[in-house]
């Protein structure tokens, strides 16, 4: 599932499109997207060996390093993730199950409307919004 979000750099917003992926572990952003627009990444500690769908290693290696985003998705919803960078394909961001178990959305596939009415306090610097509030449509 797609949804538009945004980047928050440099007094800048960036438009941005997340896949929400339940078969992927982990946080990941596009080299690309990293490159594009200068955004700073940092050595992590311990590589990431990703894994396919099938289980075998991916091809693209070990990941070595990672960024601190600034997210912002609808109207309210904004906070800061960890994303590892590697070459996720035509996909910007991943938020793969880690950011899926955190927030917990509820979904309604019918309408394609996600609602955050269980994520931590962290994700809402204003306060805590009524739920309604916080529901947008997913692409």
């Amino acid at each position: 599932m797609q949804i538009d979000v945004r980047i928050l750099y440099n007094g800048k917003e960036i438009d941005a499109k997340a896949i929400l992926d339940s078969g992927a572990e982990g946080i990941y952003c596009n080299t690309s997207f990293i490159n594009k627009y200068g955004i700073p990444v940092y050595n992590i500690d311990h590589p990431v060996y990703p894994r396919n769908v099938d289980g075998t290693l991916n091809k693209q290696g070990a990941i070595h390093h990672a960024a601190i985003l600034r997210m912002g998705i609808g109207a309210r919803h904004i906070e800061n993730i960890e994303v590892t960078i590697t070459n996720t394909g035509r996909h910007e961001i991943l938020l793969g199950t880690d950011w899926l178990k955190v927030h917990n959305p509820s979904i309604d596939w019918s309408t394609n409307r996600m609602c955050f009415d269980h994520c931590p306090p962290q994700c809402h610097p204003i306060g805590q919004q009524d739920p309604t509030i916080r529901q947008f449509l997913l692409i």
